[in-house]
């Protein structure tokens, strides 16, 4: 009787453990602490579900993939598609950075699929204040069609492999738009501040847009700044190829202001001007 006590105290436990590992896929516009909680400035009230993104031809869909255990877990990252050969996928970890009283995500270190992580990160980290409670890795994963894809759908998973499989699925669709080709005429590094809301980079380049300027570009991708620049240029690069030059898009306007209006439009405001470049039919 007592062994049959004690398994039935040990199986909930271990059912909770297994509950504690989780992986999700957020936009590039959601960052996540060590601790499990979305950056105060990047928090939105009624983030988008990344089920089934779009992404236009030539260019690049990138999210953060959250993986949230327990202290002492180790683990190993896998990224995949199918098929497998059409979009190319690049996997980065993301490194915490002091941002206000909490740490950001932002430098950024190329990583193999599977890759290897533990919770908590490495020791030189748990030095820092508050990092000895982590309880959250993030990764970016960075996403590209070539010019030549069709459109169609492709299924893209990010895997997480503890004591068992834990699996985070979309379905990207490549749509027919497709980012013009050719030399990047301006490299800047022309980011927004650490602890600003992600998509104050990507108005940036809406603003440059607006304004009759060219895009921008990173000169380098060393983090998630970086991408999110070079996101937003490739888009801004669309929306100058559609089928109007001069004047921006009316609608880019009203989006634009908008956002300036009504704050409350959430975090993730800017996924709006994205979905009318790739839904613009000229």
């Amino acid at each position: 009787m007592r062994a049959i006590a004690q398994i039935a105290l040990i199986i909930p436990l271990a059912v909770s453990a297994l509950r504690a590992q989780d992986i999700q896929i957020y936009s590039e516009f959601e960052r996540f602490d060590p601790f499990g909680k979305p950056i105060a400035a990047d928090r939105d009230m009624q983030p988008r579900e990344i089920l089934s993104p779009a992404m236009a031809r030539n260019g690049h869909l990138s999210v953060h993939v959250v993986i949230t255990a327990p202290a002492g877990t180790n683990y190993f990252l896998y990224a995949a598609t199918n098929p497998p050969d059409i979009l190319q996928v690049k996997l980065y970890r993301e490194h915490f950075v002091p941002c206000g009283d909490t740490y950001c995500p932002d430098w950024l270190t190329a990583q193999p699929s599977p890759s290897f992580g533990a919770i908590p990160e490495l020791i030189s980290d748990l030095s820092r204040p508050g990092m000895s409670k982590q309880t959250t890795r993030s990764y970016l994963l960075d996403i590209r069609a070539t010019p030549n894809t069709p459109p169609r759908r492709v299924r893209v998973e990010a895997l997480l492999k503890t004591g068992t499989w834990h699996v985070a699925p979309m379905e990207v669709r490549i749509v027919a738009p497709t980012v013009p080709s050719g030399p990047h005429e301006i490299a800047a590094e022309d980011v927004a501040p650490l602890d600003a809301p992600s998509s104050a980079t990507a108005a940036i380049q809406l603003a440059r847009y607006l304004g009759g300027l060219k895009p921008e570009w990173p000169k380098q991708l060393v983090r998630v700044r970086d991408i999110i620049q070079r996101n937003a240029a490739e888009d801004m690069l669309l929306a100058r190829s559609l089928g109007r030059t001069g004047a921006p898009f009316p609608e880019l306007n009203l989006l634009s202001w908008s956002r300036l209006a009504s704050p409350e439009i959430g975090a993730e405001w800017y996924l709006r001007v994205r979905d009318f470049l790739y839904r613009f039919d000229p």
